[in-house]
C-alpha cells in the first residue's frame, strides 16, 4: 500500500472544506428564497375565517 503524502492529504482536506462551505452557502440561499413564500402563503388564509356569514 503506497504511503500518502502530506500535500495530498492537505489537498483533500481543503477540497472537503470547500465543498462543505459551498453546500452551506447554497442551503442558506435556498432558505432565504423559501421564507418569503411561506409568509405570503400564510397571509391569505387569515382573512377567510373573519367572514362567518358566507
Amino acid at each position: 500500500m503506497p504511503q500518502l503524502s502530506t500535500t495530498y492529504v492537505f489537498l483533500i482536506y481543503l477540497w472537503t472544506w470547500l465543498i462543505l462551505f459551498l453546500i452551506m452557502q447554497k442551503t442558506k440561499s435556498l432558505l432565504i428564497k423559501n421564507t418569503p413564500t411561506l409568509t405570503t402563503h400564510s397571509t391569505p388564509t387569515k382573512p377567510t375565517p373573519t367572514m362567518p356569514w358566507t
